[in-house]
């Protein structure tokens, strides 16, 4: 039985859920005797580590002293640090830059044309994270803001707390804000609220790592990125495995990609003034993975066929009828990559009619089958 050690936080979701993954591997394919080790940024290793009899480590790798430490052992490592500095090890790693894509596409989707972000200086990745976002905001032309660098000296703190609601008062509205991890966006949350700010009315807010116990918490329910560190967890439990049997993989970077946006509150409104196109917007987006079909959509909204047609196309960029397909379709993917369920269930619970007709709708809509798509995930890590 190999031993194998688990240099990882569990303080935050990212790290548990990168055990989860490492534990499926381990579940799905060789037994192994795992060693948890709670490290945070900064902390010293334990003293036994240096001569602890192990086979592998998998670590976040977050300083030099760290690196220093693992390379002295020998050991096979597998570095996943969310950063993407260079690095003594194999890496699995977050694609910073795609998840600041994501937040600008999904902002951007639900027609904000007035951005900011919220970051932390103290990390590398946060500042990874705004240059996507930002490169995105400005080759479209939108309001684009950041605090005032002196907001961010203390962090967290009442004085901060009180700098920021002062900045979101500055902005112009509705503003979509996304934040660098789930509790910065909670601290703009407490801003709003201190500076009499509706969300998601005014100020739309998007944190990352969906820690669902803190985004519960926030008041309104915090919309979330999943990283999908269970992903990240199994590829470097399976690239861990190739190292420890003496194979070195090709790839020294691999760049983990299969994110997606967990919606709740804080999010739920698109940046449409008309009425009649927000209620439309609105009812799909509720409503669409309960199988409800353009009558549905006619009988909630007191508008004549053509016209909501008309009105909906020229400010979404899309028809009513798109819309449904598209809110299906990326509760489909969001099914095919996180869950275990079959074609079937899947197509059930995105509110398609049948399984056949699902898979005919997104054939058409992707490319591929969902039996491809599905295969394709479940091989590849990017």
């Amino acid at each position: 039985m190999k031993h194998v050690a688990l240099i990882i936080e569990t303080s935050h979701q990212y790290g548990r859920d990168l055990l989860h993954g490492i534990r499926e591997w381990v579940r799905e394919n060789e037994q192994w005797s795992l060693r948890i080790v709670e490290h945070s940024r900064g902390k010293e290793l334990p003293r036994w580590f240096s001569s602890w009899d192990g086979d592998g480590v998998i670590a976040r790798v977050d300083s030099a002293k760290l690196s220093e430490r693992l390379l002295a052992t020998g050991l096979p490592v597998v570095d996943v640090a969310v950063e993407g500095r260079p690095s003594d090890f194999l890496q699995v790693i977050m694609d910073n830059k795609a998840v600041g894509e994501l937040a600008f596409n999904y902002f951007h989707d639900k027609g904000f044309r007035s951005l900011a972000y919220c970051g932390d200086p103290d990390f590398s990745w946060s500042r990874e994270r705004e240059v996507a976002f930002a490169r995105l905001t400005e080759s479209h032309h939108l309001p684009y803001s950041v605090p005032p660098s002196k907001n961010l000296q203390k962090i967290g703190s009442d004085q901060e707390i009180r700098h920021l609601a002062q900045w979101i008062e500055g902005l112009t509205k509705p503003v979509g804000i996304f934040c660098c991890y789930d509790q910065r966006a909670q601290q703009i949350l407490e801003a709003c609220m201190n500076a009499g700010v509706r969300v998601p009315e005014e100020v739309a807010v998007l944190g990352t790592d969906n820690d669902e116990v803190l985004c519960d918490l926030c008041d309104p329910p915090l919309s979330s990125i999943d990283l999908n560190g269970r992903k990240t967890g199994y590829v470097a439990a399976e690239l861990l495995n190739e190292l420890m049997a003496g194979r070195k993989p090709v790839e020294r970077k691999t760049l983990m990609q299969r994110i997606s946006v967990i919606e709740r509150q804080s999010t739920d409104l698109l940046a449409v003034t008309e009425q009649h196109v927000q209620s439309a917007l609105k009812f799909i987006r509720q409503h669409a993975c309960e199988g409800v079909n353009m009558k549905d959509v006619l009988r909630a909204v007191p508008m004549s066929r053509t016209l909501l047609y008309n009105r909906f196309k020229e400010i979404v960029g899309r028809t009513p009828h798109a819309e449904l397909v598209k809110i299906k379709l990326d509760q489909a993917r969001h099914l095919l990559l996180s869950s275990e369920l079959s074609i079937a269930e899947i197509a059930r619970a995105s509110g398609f009619a049948s399984p056949s007709y699902f898979i005919k709708v997104f054939h058409q809509e992707t490319g591929k089958t969902p039996f491809a798509f599905q295969r394709k995930s479940s091989s590849e890590p990017v």
